[in-house]
């Protein structure tokens, strides 16, 4: 089954890989704005502006507007006051689908400015994934500037693209980290990407979990995410069913109710809304090095009879 989560199938001839976990004291900044030293113009009521790098969303991205492959051109993205900046996460080309991601060109190259005229540079690899730029040293900016030096060449395009970045600091982070995920069933790799289950822990709305099991509806499936250590928690966070839009969101499964098992062996019993945005649901605090959801009541979607979730995380 090919989801098709992300963009209208056609996109103007412009032109999942598994995300690398953020080092646990890290916390994501939430940025204050975005701005690019060119675009390519809008085509087709789809945006190629700079605020697409920092959306969320893997089906939207930031493509430069210069005559070749744009080298020299760079995203601007205002950090709303200073931060000690540990770490940056790339997602590079178009990773609306591998089509698209191919076809496009992808960033080699990286050079990251800071506020204070300091710069460090990255070489990225050809892979459809999160990638990491893990600073020699914190650095205090109030901004970065992520600037293409080189690219790997698209079969298509000559316009290169960013999907998504992310800048972390060394404040405490707003979410438990998640070291590792794993489910009763996962649906196969396609040309959308993958469905790993660590898709719930990377903070975005397009990449999901999606059950595996071609005769169920999800009804008995489950997912457990594992923590460093012992934590204390007391709620958790998702996105359920498909969180790109919602067309999308009404194509698949969505979970009405699940079970939470602890690491010790104790369980609480939750109800899930049937609805598309970010929902908390609580339960008796508790201590646990994982944390298993079972789903025991299931929403049919439209077109697809799979239980996908995009997003499943306990805050802090």
């Amino acid at each position: 089954m090919t989801l098709l989560r992300r963009l209208p199938a056609t996109l103007p001839a412009i032109a999942m890989a598994l995300s690398l976990p953020v080092a646990a004291e890290a916390a994501r900044i939430a940025p204050a704005g975005a701005s690019a030293s060119s675009t390519y113009p809008d085509e087709e009521g789809i945006s190629y502006d700079a605020s697409k790098a920092t959306d969320g969303k893997l089906s939207t991205s930031w493509v430069e507007g210069d005559q070749g492959a744009g080298l020299g051109a760079y995203l601007d993205i205002d950090l709303g006051g200073a931060h000690h900046v540990k770490s940056v996460k790339v997602w590079g080309g178009m990773q609306y689908s591998n089509d698209y991601w191919k076809r496009g060109n992808r960033p080699k190259e990286l050079e990251i400015d800071f506020s204070d005229g300091s710069k460090q540079s990255f070489t990225m690899t050809d892979d459809m994934k999160g990638q990491e730029i893990v600073l020699p040293a914190a650095k205090d900016t109030s901004s970065i500037r992520v600037k293409l030096k080189s690219v790997y060449d698209g079969t298509t395009w000559l316009d290169t693209g960013i999907s998504e970045v992310q800048v972390f600091d060394d404040g405490a982070p707003d979410r438990v980290p998640i070291v590792k995920a794993t489910a009763s069933t996962t649906l196969p790799a396609d040309a959308d990407g993958s469905y790993d289950p660590m898709n719930v822990s990377d903070g975005l709305s397009d990449s999901m979990w999606c059950e595996g099991n071609k005769t169920g509806d999800g009804t008995g499936e489950w997912l457990q995410v594992n923590f460093a250590g012992p934590t204390a928690v007391s709620s958790m966070t998702l996105i359920n069913g498909i969180g790109t839009s919602l067309p999308f969101w009404m194509k698949a499964n969505r979970a009405g109710a699940a079970t939470l098992t602890f690491s010790d062996g104790s369980t609480a019993d939750v109800t899930l809304k049937n609805a598309m945005l970010p929902q908390t649901v609580t339960f008796p605090a508790k201590t646990t090095s994982s944390v298993k959801i079972s789903f025991s009541a299931i929403t049919r979607g439209k077109e697809f009879n799979d239980l996908c979730i995009s997003e499943a995380y306990f805050p802090e």
